[in-house]
């Protein structure tokens, strides 16, 4: 059941991987900023229009008004207490009414907009190794296996692997250092014993899709969709990258990606919604 289900979730992975990609690709020349933002603002379009399909406009503009006249009877019988807790018993109501209204549309948006921002974050979370730069390749094993079997991590040309496999036992954990000397999409090879497992590693200057993880948990292959899972009969459970978070500066201030990806998008309901 479980190898399954990795499989299906590998094959949804490749196929919302190349369709990214795809939409990304004429981008790649300039600063991700922009293409954050087009997709931001596109999102949160197509929010608006699937939420005003689903949902029932003409109620929710109902209980909407009615929540303003009582919010200005506050105001107005405010030296009244009756007749104020009446009208916040009125409004609270009226809320609930409202999150009826809104529960279904939201549960229709949530699904894609969660894979959206999962691949979005395939390339807006991570910036890949800077050529020259050290990075910690850390791999964690299984639970019983013992660490001091044979370990080693072979890299292809243009990465140098700096240091020899540095064990953590309590953590179940090996760890190398490793520094981009060449452009390009590489290959880490991290033998344990009897298995191998490869895993990719970015280096430049250019952004991109770049997966921190390779792993063979069901949840972190949803949340990391970058590259195949391990297998599951292998003793290694994750393989890590340590990359550098990837900047992004809007009128001098560098903020998450995924601040700038909700503000956008909840500014294109909140434009909808008066």
């Amino acid at each position: 059941m479980a190898e399954a289900s990795l499989l299906v979730v590998e094959f949804l992975n490749r196929w919302l991987v190349f369709v990214f990609s795809l939409l990304l690709r004429p981008f790649r020349g300039v600063d991700p900023i922009w293409p954050l933002l087009l997709l931001s603002f596109l999102t949160g379009l197509a929010m608006l229009w699937v939420f005003g399909r689903v949902s029932n406009q003409g109620s929710i503009r109902r209980v909407k008004k009615g929540i303003q006249g009582n919010l200005l009877g506050v105001r107005l019988f405010q030296h009244n207490v009756r007749v104020v807790l009446g009208l916040q018993a009125r409004i609270l109501r009226e809320t609930l009414i409202y999150l009826k209204h809104s529960l279904l549309p939201m549960l229709v948006v949530i699904p894609p907009l969660l894979v959206i921002v999962i691949h979005l974050n395939l390339y807006f979370e991570r910036a890949p190794l800077p050529l020259g730069t050290a990075a910690i390749v850390k791999v964690k094993l299984t639970s019983g296996w013992d660490l001091e079997q044979k370990m080693e991590l072979v890299a292809s040309d243009g990465v140098t692997v700096e240091t020899p496999p540095v064990r953590i036992v309590a953590n179940n954990e090996v760890s190398w250092r490793v520094r981009a000397e060449r452009a390009g999409q590489h290959k880490l090879r991290i033998q344990v014993g009897e298995d191998t497992i490869e895993k990719e590693l970015y280096a430049g200057e250019r952004w991109g899709a770049v997966s921190p993880f390779r792993t063979r948990s069901l949840l972190h292959l949803i949340q990391f969709p970058g590259e195949a899972p391990i297998p599951l009969d292998s003793r290694i459970d994750v393989v890590g990258v340590g990359y550098p978070q990837l900047s992004l500066e809007i009128l001098g201030w560098d903020l998450h990606w995924l601040v700038l990806f909700f503000l956008l998008s909840l500014c294109d309901r909140t434009k909808k919604s008066r």
